[in-house]
């Protein structure tokens, strides 16, 4: 399962922006039906972000990192006491 997380996110953003357009055109006559219609999408919408976020988020943990540290600096022996 190949999750992209910015096309997620774009598509979301676009679904609220059309439920906020909906939202704002009902209260121009306020349309309570619809408004209220358009306030109970957004809830659904924040519910259905949570749980991709949970997905997501547990995604990352279970993926094993593949990140290596090597150290390129030169190893320096202890410097010895040479005046005694």
């Amino acid at each position: 399962m190949n999750i992209d997380p910015l096309s997620i996110a774009v598509k979301e953003i676009t679904d609220t922006k059309d439920i906020l357009e909906s939202l704002v055109t009902s209260s121009e006559t306020f349309d309570y039906l619809k408004t209220k219609a358009a306030l109970k999408d957004l809830t659904r919408k924040l519910r259905e972000l949570g749980r991709m976020r949970a997905r997501l988020e547990a995604l990352q943990r279970s993926s094993p990192l593949n990140i290596h540290v090597l150290d390129f600096k030169a190893q320096v022996p202890p410097q010895t006491d040479s005046t005694s």
